[in-house]
Formats: C-alpha cells, structure tokens, sequence
C-alpha cells in the first residue's frame, strides 16, 4: 500500500535529509521517496506502521499534516 505523507516544517534539503532518515529508521517500511514538504512511502500495513512513524517525524519537528492512499 502506498501512502503519501504531507509534513509541515520542511523548508530545505538538510529538512529533506533529516526526513528521510527517520522515515528509514521506522520498521515496517518497504520503500520510501522524500521531496520537500511530501514524501511517499509503501507499506504493507498502515495501521501498524503509522503511530511509530508519526511520532518519529513529530520528535524530528516534522509532523504528519495528513496521509492519504495513492491510488
């Protein structure tokens, strides 16, 4: 399943970096692609991963704006 993330706070590449290395830190996340202010991410069960990366990217000053399934 993929989702795509909105997340505040992003402004620059060093934000981008940031992101993405938490995003990989998270178990439970196949592949992952980050642009500034987005990112995209496969998963096999959004409800289990979805907490622990979300409280990942809120502690990275990050948070989830939303989250929706890519069709």
């Amino acid at each position: 399943m993929k989702i795509e993330l909105e997340l505040d706070g992003m402004s620059c590449n060093h934000c981008k970096m940031t992101v993405d290395e938490t995003i990989a830190e998270v178990e439970g996340i196949e592949k992952h692609d980050v642009e500034i202010g987005r990112a995209v991410i496969d998963v096999p069960d959004w409800g289990i991963v979805e907490p622990k990366l979300r409280a990942a990217l809120e502690e990275e000053g990050y948070p989830v704006v939303s989250a929706n399934p890519v069709a």
